[in-house]
């Protein structure tokens, strides 16, 4: 049984919508309530996550703690717990979910299939029991968090460009099968309500209304994220410095691939809910008070249509080769690598992660290096923006340069770059900024 601590009670009313995030305590999850703080202050906010909550005293000006200034309602609850899942769900009767919580395999256990039974409970179990509970108790919006890595993580595909009509992949990582597995169960349970049931619904408020087979959905797939509180994307590359690794470039470093800051991420929530509830028939003024249209979030609202049923892209919409991302973010540390770069061929790469995920699986402890690491340094990978942009009218509102820098500057890992370990063999600072700068500078417009 959830137990329930925070700011706000429970009502049972139609007006504020009341909007419940699982993994709303985690690293996505906490930047999307702050960004519906923000946007929609008038909603109630609801955080669904197995973490169990303390009650620091809330920091407005600490970049990391970015549920410091919100009101929210906390519900501890395993998600692979499906009378958990159920019963909270009935408590609250959320209006709209946001499902963010998963599982997300750690440096080679990616691609490796060690973890695969949990990874499947809490990414695929997982999102059936929040649909099925959403959906038998009135929701009327559910957008779930995948990845672009339903498509992208295939170990021998290159993915210039993709949009959302690319298949999935058929040889993926496990994260990636588990991430397509899920998407299917969300889309089909995209059913948006009929007119008729939307003046039932309003009629007789939130208990006799929209029952089962009445809700919309959509999935977004962020690229890799990265942001205030990043512990993968961020780490992985700063650890380069310490090892002494970052004059070493697998393959030739021009592969094109995209990012996303997580606030962007954040916003792309928030629209696409916006769109699934302004989309839905409404039969009367009531419906005003829920939702607002989109006039300066980002560059505006969507040109047309509905995202219910629809998958999309988001990213930073900056693709940027992979070396020159390694590079602007050394650079934000004080590191600047030694001039004299050393190329390792991509097949050597290849076989030295083949090695590597032998002793993964002799020893039982999982290696940075491996096959699927080595594709993800050296593929290609970035998606179009013109479906986002076009249905729900996302454009990153930070850019890929400035995200980096706030990232960097809040990261723990800046108090500890010690400047005495750089080697005294460098680029000059200007050639090396310049090159990261204009790089970035370059792909401004995106696609």
């Amino acid at each position: 049984m959830a137990t329930i601590t925070g700011t706000k009670a429970i009502a049972n009313t139609t007006t504020p919508l009341r909007v419940l995030v699982t993994g709303g305590l985690g690293f996505v999850g906490s930047a999307i309530i702050r960004a519906f703080t923000e946007q929609h202050p008038e909603w109630d906010l609801y955080i669904l996550d197995k973490a169990l909550r303390t009650e620091p005293e809330p920091d407005e000006d600490d970049p990391l703690d970015l549920l410091g200034s919100c009101k929210f309602v906390y519900l501890q609850a395993d998600i692979t717990d499906e009378e958990q899942v159920r019963r909270t769900l009935e408590e609250v009767q959320p209006q709209v979910v946001v499902h963010t919580a998963g599982m997300i395999p750690g440096l080679s256990e990616r691609y490796l299939r060690r973890l695969e039974g949990v990874v499947r409970r809490v990414n695929v179990d997982g999102t059936r029991h929040v649909v099925d509970a959403a959906r038998n108790n009135g929701c009327r919006a559910l957008v779930y968090t995948s990845s672009c890595t339903v498509v992208t993580d295939d170990l021998d595909g290159t993915f210039p460009n993709i949009d959302e009509r690319w298949p999935v992949s058929k040889k993926s990582s496990i994260y990636g099968e588990s991430k397509a597995e899920a998407e299917q169960i969300v889309l089909s349970a995209n059913t948006p309500p009929t007119t008729a049931q939307m003046n039932q619904y309003q009629s007789v408020g939130n208990h006799g209304g929209l029952q089962e087979h009445s809700m919309s959905t959509c999935v977004l797939r962020p690229s890799v994220i990265f942001g205030e509180g990043d512990n993968q994307l961020i780490p992985s590359i700063h650890a380069c410095i310490q090892k002494g690794e970052t004059r070493y470039r697998i393959g030739d470093g021009n592969n094109m691939w995209d990012t996303v800051y997580v606030g962007n991420v954040a916003d792309a929530h928030v629209l696409a809910v916006e769109n699934l509830l302004l989309h839905q028939p409404s039969s009367g003024s009531e419906e005003s008070n829920h939702t607002r249209r989109v006039d300066n979030l980002g560059s505006g609202g969507g040109e047309s249509g509905s995202a219910a049923g629809e998958t999309f892209f988001i990213q930073n919409n900056q693709p940027i080769p992979f070396r020159d991302f390694s590079l602007a973010i050394w650079r934000e540390f004080g590191h600047i690598p030694p001039g004299l770069e050393i190329p390792i061929p991509e097949g050597l790469a290849w076989i030295l992660g083949l090695v590597a995920e032998a002793f993964t699986r002799v020893s039982g402890q999982a290696t940075t290096l491996c096959r699927g690491s080595v594709r993800d340094a050296c593929a290609v990978r970035y998606a179009s923006g013109d479906k986002a942009r076009k249905i729900l009218g996302y454009r990153p509102r930070i850019g890929l340069e400035a995200g980096l820098k706030r990232s960097c500057r809040v990261s723990p890992l800046s108090e500890s770059y010690d400047g005495d370990h750089v080697p005294c063999f460098y680029f000059s600072v200007d050639r090396c900024s310049e090159r990261v700068h204009v790089t970035m500078q370059g792909c401004v417009s995106g696609y």
